[in-house]
C-alpha cells in the first residue's frame, strides 16, 4: 500500500472515529449546560436544540482534527516499519481500531474520573486500576468496531463517511456563525473616560498576618507590600463568611450572605440574581447623571478553583478562564467558545498546559491586559497557591521548607486536615515537625502568590496603566493551623470553615495612585460587602437603590476612610455560615448557633445551658481563642467565674446580641431556614470529637443529620428541639 493511500486512509479513519467520539462528547457538553441553574448567566445556558445539533457537530469537527493529528504520524511510522506490504483493508482496520480505542478511552477516562474519582491523583492505585481496565475495554471495542467497519461493503463505509463529513461541515458552519463582534467593548468614550480600570485580586485562604505589611517578617511578600506602601492598608477587615462561595458573593454584590443567598459550603449552591460590580460598571449612573451603557467596560475573570461560570457570580463578565476546571479563556460572545470549553480535548489540553506553566493563569491575565490596554477594563484574578493542597513549586518551596525534614508531609491535602481534626492517622503519628512542615508549605504558597501579584502589577506598569487602575488585594477567608489545640487531646482546627477570628480576619489593600495617596493605614472596622460600593465610588457611580430587600446593597464605600473624610465606618460587622451567626466590633465578637439568635432560642441557652455561644474580648485575647462565655458565664473556669465578671461579660453580650437582632430583622432569608452543608456537619463532628465527645455518638449524629434518620437539611440539634418544645408550651398556655 502506498504512502499517499495510507495517509488518505488515516484521514478517513480520523474523520469517522473523530465524528463519532465528538458527537458523543458534544451531547455530554450540551447536557451539562442544559442542567445549569436559572441563576447562571444566560450566555452559558446552551440548551436550544439547535445548540445540540450545532455544538455536537462542531465537537465532531474538533475531534476529527485531534484524531488526524496523531493518526497521520502513526500511519507514516507504520508504513516505514511494516505496512508497505499489507493490504489496504488491514491498514484501514488498524487505523480505525486505534481511532475508536483512543476516542472511547478519553471519554470513559474523563467522565468516570468526574463521577467517581474527583480530586483523586491520577497516579493513585484506584485510578490506575480503573484506567487499565478502561484501556483494555477500549482496545477490545476498537478492534471489534474497526474490523467490522473495515470489512463491510462499500455502501456502509461510504454512508459512514458521508455522515461524518456532514457532521463536520455543519459544525464548521455553526462554530463560525456563533461569534459576535466585541471589538468595541471598553473603548474609551465620554461616559467611561473618567472611570479607572479595576483589578480585583483575591488570594484564597490568605491570612493577613503572613504579609510583611501586616507585620510578618518571616515570609517575603515584596510585591504586595509595595502595593500597600503606595496605597491603603485596612487593619480590621473581615470576611462575611469563613468559606469561599459566600465571601466572593459578598465581594461581588455588596450583600450579606442572607441577602445574596449563598450560606453554606457546597459546590451545588448558586447566588441569587443580583447586580455584580461588573454589571454596575456597565449600567450604573454617574454623579453627573450620565448612565454607563453595556459595553463601556470590558471585563474578564481568571480563576483557579472553587468558583465557576455556573455560580451566577460571573454575570457582567465578557470572558473567563477557569484553571482548575480546565477551561481556556472562554469568550462569552461566542457560543462555540463557551461550548468548546466543556469538551474533553479542550479540557485536557488546558490541564496539561497548566501543569507545564505554573504561571499560566496570571500570564493569561497579562496577555488579556495587553490586548485591552487601550480600553476601559475590569479584571478579576483568583489565586489559589495558599489553599490546600499546599504544594509550592521551586524556588518558593525550598525558601521556607526545612531541608532536613524527612517526614511524610511533602504535600498537605484536605484529607490530611480531616485526619488531624478527627485524630485518626492510621500508621501516621503526627509530630511537631510534621505540623511545622504544613505551615512552611503554606508560607511557600504565600510567596508564590506574591510573585503572581508582582507579574500582574509589572504588566500594568509596562502598559502605562498602573497610575489609573484601582487594584484591590484581599482574601476570601483566613486559614487555621492547629488553632485551639489542647496538647495531648487533639490537634485543633485546620484549614477553614471555622467561625473564628483566624478565619474571618482578612488582608485588604487598595492601590490607586490617581485616586488615593499612598501610606494610609485605616483602623476602622470594614467588611467584604464594602468592596462593591468602593468600586462604584471610584467610578463615580452610586449603587442602584431598590425597594426589594433581596436587591439592597449592605456595604459602604471605603474611599472616604482612605481620604480622611470619615474616621468611623460602621459599628459592627457580621459573618455567618450554615451553623453560626457572628457579630463583632473592634473589641468583641459574639457567635451564636442560628436558633440562639432568636429570643426563644436565647432563653433556652441561658436557662438550660444548651447551644453553642462564644464570646471573645480581643483586647485581652487578640487571637480570639479564649471563650469568655464558657469560662465565666457558664463557669468553666472557677477562678474567673465571679459575679462581677459574669455581669461585665453579659453587658457586652447583651449589647452585641441586641445589635444582632436588629440586623437579623433586615435580612430577607430567615435565620432558621438555612440548611447546613455536609462540610458544616463534618466541622461540627470534628469539634465534638476534639472536645472529648464520643466518636460513636458523633458518627450517629452525623448519619442522622445526613438523612438516614431525618432530612439532611434540617437542623436537628438539641437546641432546636428545646426551642420548638418551648414554643409549643407557650402556644398551649397562650403566652406566645
Amino acid at each position: 500500500m502506498g504512502l499517499l493511500g495510507l495517509a488518505a486512509t488515516a484521514l478517513w479513519a480520523a474523520l469517522i472515529t473523530g465524528a463519532l467520539a465528538g458527537a458523543v462528547d458534544g451531547l455530554m457538553a450540551w447536557l451539562h449546560f442544559r442542567a445549569l441553574p436559572a441563576t447562571a448567566i444566560e450566555a452559558t445556558r446552551i440548551d436550544r436544540w439547535s445548540d445540540l445539533v450545532g455544538g455536537a457537530s462542531a465537537a465532531a469537527m474538533l475531534y476529527a482534527g485531534v484524531q488526524a493529528l496523531w493518526l497521520l504520524p502513526t500511519a507514516l511510522l507504520a508504513w516505514l516499519l511494516f505496512l508497505r506490504r499489507r493490504t489496504a483493508r488491514f491498514a484501514a482496520a488498524t487505523l480505525l481500531t486505534l481511532g475508536f480505542a483512543a476516542g472511547a478511552f478519553v471519554l470513559l477516562y474523563w467522565h468516570t474520573r468526574e463521577r467517581f474519582f474527583y480530586g483523586m491523583p491520577a497516579t493513585s492505585a484506584p485510578r490506575l486500576a480503573v484506567s487499565g481496565a478502561l484501556a483494555l475495554g477500549s482496545v477490545v471495542f476498537g478492534i471489534a468496531a474497526g474490523s467490522i467497519l473495515a470489512r463491510t461493503r462499500f455502501g456502509l463505509r461510504a454512508g459512514a463517511t458521508a455522515l461524518s463529513l456532514l457532521l463536520v461541515s455543519v459544525g464548521a458552519v455553526w462554530a463560525t456563525g456563533q461569534s459576535r463582534s466585541v471589538s468595541d467593548r471598553g473603548r474609551i468614550n465620554d461616559r467611561n473616560r473618567e472611570v479607572p480600570n479595576v483589578v480585583l485580586i483575591v488570594i484564597d485562604a490568605l491570612r493577613a498576618d503572613v504579609l510583611g505589611c501586616y507585620g510578618n517578617g518571616t515570609v517575603a511578600t515584596p510585591n504586595i507590600d509595595a502595593l500597600a506602601a503606595g496605597g491603603a492598608v485596612f487593619d480590621n477587615a473581615f470576611a462575611n463568611a469563613p468559606f469561599t462561595g459566600a465571601s466572593f458573593a459578598s465581594f461581588f454584590t455588596g450583600q450579606y450572605p442572607r441577602r445574596h443567598g449563598i450560606l453554606t459550603m457546597g459546590p451545588e449552591l448558586r447566588v441569587e440574581p443580583g447586580i455584580t460590580f461588573t454589571q454596575l460598571l456597565d449600567g450604573g449612573v454617574r454623579a453627573d447623571g450620565t448612565r454607563m451603557l453595556e459595553g463601556d467596560v470590558v471585563a474578564s475573570a481568571f480563576m483557579t478553583g472553587a468558583l465557576s461560570h455556573g455560580s451566577g457570580l460571573m454575570a457582567g463578565f465578557d470572558a473567563y478562564r477557569e484553571l482548575m476546571m480546565g477551561h481556556d479563556l472562554v469568550d462569552l460572545g461566542s457560543r462555540w467558545s463557551v461550548f468548546r470549553s466543556e469538551l474533553v480535548p479542550s479540557i485536557l489540553r488546558a490541564k496539561v498546559e497548566g501543569k507545564l506553566d505554573l504561571d499560566l493563569l496570571v500570564n493569561s491575565a497579562r496577555t488579556w491586559i495587553g490586548r485591552n490596554a487601550d480600553r476601559r477594563f475590569a479584571l478579576f484574578l483568583h489565586l489559589y497557591s495558599t489553599h490546600t493542597p499546599y504544594d509550592p513549586p521551586e524556588p518558593f518551596r525550598s525558601d521556607y521548607v526545612d531541608p532536613d525534614y524527612d517526614g511524610p508531609i511533602q504535600t498537605f491535602y484536605a484529607d490530611m486536615r480531616v485526619a488531624l481534626e478527627q485524630a485518626e492517622f492510621g500508621d501516621w503519628d503526627p509530630t511537631d515537625a510534621d505540623l511545622r512542615q504544613i505551615y512552611d508549605l503554606y508560607l511557600g504558597g504565600v510567596a508564590q502568590a506574591d510573585h503572581h501579584v508582582g507579574l500582574l502589577v509589572e504588566e500594568l506598569r509596562s502598559q502605562g496603566l498602573l497610575e489609573d487602575t484601582l487594584i484591590i488585594v484581599t482574601s476570601d477567608h483566613g486559614e487555621d493551623f492547629g488553632a485551639g489545640r489542647r496538647p495531648g487531646t487533639d490537634f485543633g482546627r485546620w484549614e477553614h470553615n471555622h467561625m473564628y477570628r483566624s478565619n474571618l480576619h482578612i488582608p485588604l489593600i487598595l492601590h490607586w495612585p490617581a485616586g488615593i495617596e499612598g501610606g494610609a493605614r485605616v483602623e476602622a472596622l470594614v467588611e467584604g460587602v464594602d468592596l462593591l460600593p468602593t468600586v462604584a465610588d471610584a467610578a463615580g457611580i452610586e449603587p442602584l437603590p431598590s425597594e426589594e430587600p433581596s436587591d439592597q446593597v449592605d456595604g459602604r464605600s471605603l474611599l472616604p476612610l482612605v481620604r480622611g473624610e470619615r474616621q468611623d465606618h460602621k459599628p459592627f460587622a457580621f459573618a455567618e455560615d450554615g451553623t453560626y451567626v457572628s457579630i463583632f466590633d473592634r473589641r468583641n465578637m459574639l457567635t451564636l448557633e442560628r436558633y440562639a439568635v432568636l429570643p426563644d432560642g436565647w432563653q433556652v441557652v441561658l436557662e438550660e445551658g444548651i447551644g453553642s455561644v462564644r464570646f471573645h474580648d480581643f483586647d485581652q485575647d487578640p487571637t480570639g481563642e479564649t471563650d469568655l462565655f464558657a469560662d465565666i458565664v457558664r463557669g468553666g473556669n472557677e477562678r474567673v467565674a465571679t459575679p462581677q465578671n459574669v455581669e461585665r461579660v453579659m453587658v457586652d453580650v447583651d449589647r452585641l446580641r441586641a445589635a444582632l437582632l436588629e440586623w437579623n430583622a433586615t435580612m430577607p432569608i430567615p435565620v432558621e431556614s438555612v440548611a447546613r452543608s455536609a462540610r458544616d456537619l463534618e466541622t461540627e463532628q470534628n469539634a465534638a470529637l476534639a472536645a472529648g465527645g464520643s466518636r460513636a455518638q458523633a458518627e450517629a449524629d452525623k448519619l442522622e443529620q445526613l438523612g438516614y434518620a431525618a432530612g439532611w437539611n434540617q437542623y436537628v440539634g438539641e437546641l432546636r428541639d428545646r426551642v420548638l418544645e418551648r414554643r409549643a408550651e407557650r402556644a398551649e398556655d397562650g403566652s406566645w
